[in-house]
């Protein structure tokens, strides 16, 4: 049988078909043009001069790397290198502790230490900004115009909780360690949106400027030191790591001393764990002595406003053992008052009554101030917790003045 066909079908059928193949080459032209707007990742390398030849060869070691699995807390053994890592599903990686590999910071460590044969930049993102190592700090104020080859890019609000980093190319791109079940790769530093700033280890040194609103001077701390809510707290609040780290100002507090080292100035800071705005004892200061509170550059850093100066002449600082109650004069028996357990000033001493105990005396008594009670009491010397039977020194071994 045949099929009689519709002669007015045929006429539509040849412009239907038209519509459809435009359509087709229409969405082509949109999917390709779409496709143009996000670049293609280049092969990874050095992608800009201008860097020293270690930070070049640190990139052409962490481009080696590329595939390396991603394994969180991977790298971070006592040498550099790829190594098991933890598994941890709070942080995105459950099955981790089975995959041998490298995190973000076990990264870059990796291949600075393979491109220098040192270990230059051990320790997690945290501690590998405030380096101390780094001769040149960027912030993302400065934009990205200054970044070089090698220069290792962090990512977070603030200092305190940077949570990656990965080291520049240049040109905009940047090598990294992702997350947990990525590889290593080459991606576009605009792919992170929380970009803090950038350090560079090797070369000519950059900015130094702390950011705004977070710090006036730049010190360095030799070890991770524990602060406090005041200069003359003894609960500590939290950390601030070792390395590079701004404060604001200085507050004269309690002593802080190890052997022959002591320090009454506080640095008000902002810690790596804890809250801001806390104090740190300037005894950590890696580059100065003794009462002592500059700045990597040699600047006193100033007073803050309403915090504690240090004693001003005629008054010498002394540590005691236990509260203390204080006297009328040095002979009196009928207590007026109480110094604290601390480090106190006195103005002078005066020989008077004994006060002893076990094996231990004194007969020095000390012109001061108590914390409770009127000005001008008398403290014992016998309190004094330096120095022996009928002492009377301050805190820097100076003979206390006779009243």
């Amino acid at each position: 049988m045949t099929t009689r066909v519709n002669p007015l079908s045929r006429r539509l059928i040849a412009p239907l078909r038209w519509a459809a193949l435009l359509s087709l080459l229409v969405s082509v032209g949109v999917f390709f043009a779409g496709a143009g707007a996000a670049q293609a990742a280049p092969a990874c390398g050095v992608l800009s001069t201008g860097a020293a030849s270690q930070a070049n060869d640190a990139v052409r070691s962490a481009c080696g790397l590329i595939g390396t699995p991603y394994s969180w807390g991977g790298g971070h053994g006592s040498k550099p290198g790829a190594t098991y890592g933890l598994c941890d599903p709070a942080n995105g990686a459950p099955n981790d502790c089975n995959v041998r590999g490298l995190d973000c910071s076990g990264m870059v460590r990796y291949a600075y230490y393979l491109a220098v044969g040192e270990d230059v930049i051990n320790g997690t993102t945290r501690t590998q900004w405030s380096t101390s190592r780094a001769v040149a700090r960027y912030y993302e104020a400065d934009g990205t115009a200054p970044l070089l080859p090698g220069d290792l890019v962090y990512f977070g609000n603030t200092a305190s909780t940077i949570h990656h980093v990965a080291m520049y190319l240049g040109q905009g791109w940047i090598v990294e360690a992702p997350y947990s079940g990525g590889y290593v790769r080459v991606a576009a530093l605009s792919s992170h949106d929380d970009y803090y700033g950038a350090i560079r280890l090797y070369g000519s040194g950059g900015s130094t400027t702390p950011p705004a609103g977070g710090g006036t001077y730049w010190v360095d701390t030799f070890a991770n030191a524990p602060v406090y809510g005041s200069p003359t707290s003894t609960s500590s609040t939290g950390t601030l790591y070792q390395g590079t780290n701004y404060v604001y100002c200085k507050a004269w507090g309690r002593e802080v001393s190890s052997g022959g080292g002591y320090n009454h100035w506080w640095l008000k800071t902002d810690p790596d764990v804890g809250s801001s705005g806390q104090w740190v004892s300037a005894f950590y200061l890696s580059r100065w002595g003794n009462d002592t509170a500059k700045d990597n550059n040699g600047t006193t850093i100033p007073d803050c406003a309403g915090g504690g100066s240090a004693p001003s002449a005629g008054k010498y600082w002394v540590d005691t053992l236990s509260n203390a109650s204080v006297f009328g004069s040095p002979t009196s028996t009928s207590s007026t008052g109480t110094l604290y357990q601390g480090t106190n000033y006195v103005y002078c001493k005066a020989w008077g009554r004994e006060v002893s105990s076990g094996g231990g005396y004194n007969h020095w008594w000390l012109k001061t101030d108590p914390d409770e009670g009127p000005r001008g009491q008398w403290v014992s010397a016998f309190h004094l917790s330096r120095w022996g039977n009928d002492t009377a020194k301050d805190n820097n071994g100076t003979t206390i003045p006779d009243c």
